[in-house]
């Protein structure tokens, strides 16, 4: 059952906004995954782990664009340190520039409190990510509620075993006996029509080793002339490459080669309000998509004012 009912006005006005593009999770599919957090936890306690390391782990091909993973009792279980879990194990996207990749674990009766492992080349493990990562987000427009979270990936170093080649995603089991609070759909739907929310509570959601998780991937150079770089939760850096791709045809490199005029103080006030706001709502395609925008028209501003939101995201 669908948690948020939306109005026609709401959803009508996402289409016309492009969210027809993304995915629509098929919640009513997988419902059978999403609906018991006890025979999901049964089911668990009956299984051996499948390998002895990460390097025995079957890794499949991730691709760019958008994967449905389905975590149930069909997939392999490991003994990660938390205890043991279910999993599933990806190989990154090869020949790309830097990766953003947004997981968001879908909240139905139950939900699934995603932790991903990156490993580099040789199956050593470069960054854990867990609570400081992944939060719950309300549900929006034609979103679910869910538990999502970014992971950045640094692609600077081709050839280097160092950079990071795999994901692993599973539930750890530290997190099974706790419930995530979300809010109440009546109080949803108020938001969105701007009315009174009502006093009731809102639902508690237990926590599953099953669940439904959308993945994301962009390369983010492509088609968009920047390059974001790794920034862990840990660390905050960020730099952008300096490298400019070469004009592929005379028409690109005469439009190159003319200079933008200058842009009203208001209009870059404007896109740099909208690139920040893009960021911290966690929408890094549309900010990136600002910032290209941008500077066809002039800014000198938007790209480090894309940096900066990022920067503060990431301390967040």
């Amino acid at each position: 059952m669908k948690l948020v009912k939306m109005s026609i006005a709401a959803v009508v006005t996402a289409l016309l906004a492009g969210c027809s593009g993304s995915m629509v999770v098929p919640m009513q599919e997988h419902a059978s995954i999403l609906s018991n957090a006890d025979q999901a936890k049964q089911a668990l306690s009956q299984t051996t782990s499948c390998c002895k390391g990460f390097n025995e782990f079957n890794y499949v091909s991730l691709p760019e664009g958008e994967t449905l993973l389905a975590i149930d009792g069909k997939q392999p279980s490991y003994q990660f340190d938390e205890g043991m879990s279910y999993f599933a194990a990806y190989r990154l996207p090869v020949n790309t520039g830097n990766l953003a990749i947004t997981l968001a674990s879908q909240v139905s009766k139950t939900v699934l409190i995603p932790k991903v492992v990156m490993l580099d080349a040789e199956f050593k493990v470069t960054r854990v990510l867990g609570e400081s990562v992944f939060t719950y987000q309300p549900a929006h427009l034609l979103d679910n509620d869910r538990i999502e979270g970014k992971v950045f990936v640094d692609r600077s170093m081709p050839g280097n075993p160092a950079t990071e080649t795999y994901m692993v995603v599973y539930a750890p089991a530290d997190e099974l006996a706790g419930s995530t609070t979300i809010l109440h759909p009546a109080k949803a739907f108020a938001r969105a029509n701007g009315t009174v929310e009502p006093n009731i509570k809102d639902p508690l959601i237990p926590h599953s080793p099953w669940g439904l998780v959308q993945i994301k991937v962009v390369d983010m150079a492509k088609g968009q002339g920047i390059e974001a770089v790794f920034k862990p939760e840990y660390s905050d850096k960020v730099e952008m490459s300096q490298a400019k791709p070469a004009a592929t045809t005379a028409a690109v490199a005469a439009a190159s080669s003319k200079p933008a005029p200058a842009m009203l103080s208001e209009t870059e006030s404007f896109y740099n309000s909208q690139i920040e706001k893009a960021v911290k709502a966690g929408d890094i395609d549309k900010a990136m998509q600002l910032v290209n925008e941008a500077e066809r028209a002039g800014s000198t501003k938007a790209k480090s004012v894309f940096i900066d939101a990022v920067k503060r995201s990431q301390k967040n």
